[in-house]
């Protein structure tokens, strides 16, 4: 006889699948094995036997446990639910155990109680026809309901498809974030502290808004990458900040936004992921309106003086986004911000929304040749360049006062070079994060 058990050690998924597995020990020798958890109707999906591996080695794929959707996000604590199976290898315990995983669509009618309707999507969705399979689904939904209990958790977990912000609705995304951080809904255990909770809150109101263009952000990623263990010694450019990326970026590249918050001990970074993409209709209102557009993906707290782990890549992009805007890399120009959302401002008494537009600052390019013009005899052929690169900052013994006779060392800050249609060339990049050196030596004479 084997029994299900709950996992005394780490979560286990397969390495095929990626779908969580469930632990079984045998009874009567005590070996555990692994495999893939029954469905609703008493049924394993995959077909394949299972290759377990710890969960967080692999991108794990997480789904609704009502309607298998891949879009979850929220978690559902139930009295814990079990099947008994009679067969001939004996008798199986399935365990489902008491957090129940729940897109936008089954949560709304888990919470409003229409059973009847919860019953309907899973058995439509799963392509379910069998009458026993509809009476034993009802009989298990009713189980669930009946043991639910009060609350939930917006989940880290699911798949999204990452879409970036538009710049123009930052005030709202980051108004939308704040009510989360204050509302009930519980959050992942790393960020559900009352007092952590709201002194994120809190910097939110205050934090300024920056939509980093897409060759900025191609250049913090690339930077990121290659960024030493080092203290953090640049400052952010605020106390208090929301970044949105042109494109995803971190580790599983699904994060689009980080907000960090500078308090007493430290600085708190949060790394967000996007929600909504393939929801329209009612289900993206619900959602907008519940959450919002931003979901915490990981959060790093970093004391004075701590190193930057190159494995965190969210934090480590968003150091190297600090570096390279203090070091002069960036324009910041104001952006349009969404109409409706200004007029909210003004309705409410609340200065109007800034949105800061970070992007590389004006490139050097290389003069183009004439095509008219002849080449004449001695000259050097011209090179089209496929690509533009960073010439590392400099001293420069730079003479100045009356008919240029004095000299002073300068520091002219890194530049960019090339055509400017064409990519950065990576190689470049990295050097750039070096500190200023000082100058070989002050020459006013």
């Amino acid at each position: 006889m084997s029994a299900g058990m709950p996992d005394a050690g780490r979560q286990m998924a397969c390495r095929v699948c990626a779908r969580p597995l469930n632990r079984y020990v045998d009874l009567d020798t005590g070996k555990a094995s692994y495999l893939h958890p029954l469905d609703m109707r008493g049924a394993t999906m995959p077909a394949h036997e299972p290759e377990p591996v710890p969960a967080d080695q692999i991108d794990t794929d997480h789904v609704c446990d009502f309607c298998s959707d891949r879009k979850i996000v929220y978690a559902y604590r139930v009295r814990p639910v079990e099947t008994v199976m009679d067969g001939p290898g004996g008798r199986l315990v399935q365990h489902y155990g008491s957090d129940w995983s729940a897109c936008i669509d089954c949560a709304h009618l888990l919470e409003a109680g229409d059973l009847n309707a919860l019953h309907a999507r899973i058995m439509r969705n799963g392509g379910f026809r069998e009458r026993q399979v509809a009476d034993q689904l009802r009989l298990f939904l009713r189980d669930v309901f009946a043991g639910l209990r009060p609350g939930r958790t917006v989940l880290a977990i699911g798949r999204w498809e990452p879409v970036p912000l538009p710049a123009p609705i930052l005030p709202r995304v980051r108004d939308r974030l704040a009510d989360l951080l204050r509302g009930p809904d519980h959050l992942p255990a790393d960020l559900d502290a009352p007092d952590l909770r709201a002194r994120l809150a809190d910097g939110l109101r205050t934090a300024h808004l920056y939509w980093i263009d897409p060759q900025f952000t191609d250049l913090a990623v690339h930077a990121a990458e290659a960024l030493p263990d080092r203290p953090i010694t640049a400052h952010p450019p605020a106390p208090h900040g929301l970044i949105a990326w042109a494109g995803p970026v971190g580790q599983r590249n699904d994060t689009v936004a980080a907000t960090w918050t500078t308090g007493p001990d430290g600085i708190d970074i949060v790394g967000y992921r996007s929600i909504g993409a393939g929801l329209d209709g009612a289900s993206l209102q619900r959602l907008r309106e519940q959450v919002g557009w931003l979901t915490p993906r990981s959060h790093r707290h970093m004391p004075a003086g701590t190193p930057v782990d190159a494995d965190d890549s969210t934090t480590a992009v968003v150091v190297a986004t600090w570096l390279l805007i203090a070091q002069k890399l960036a324009e910041t120009v104001e952006s349009d911000v969404d109409r409706s959302i200004r007029r909210a401002y003004q309705r409410s008494g609340r200065p109007a929304p800034q949105v800061r537009l970070v992007r590389i600052r004006g490139t050097a390019p290389l003069p183009a040749a004439s095509a008219s013009a002849p080449r004449r005899s001695g000259d050097a052929p011209t090179v089209e360049r496929t690509y533009r690169w960073w010439v590392r900052g400099h001293w420069r013994n730079q003479p100045y006062g009356p008919g240029r006779a004095r000299h002073r060392w300068i520091f002219i800050d890194p530049q960019l070079r090339g055509p400017d249609d064409k990519p950065i060339k990576a190689s470049t990049t990295v050097r750039i994060l070096g500190t200023h050196q000082q100058p070989p030596h002050t020459n006013d004479g």
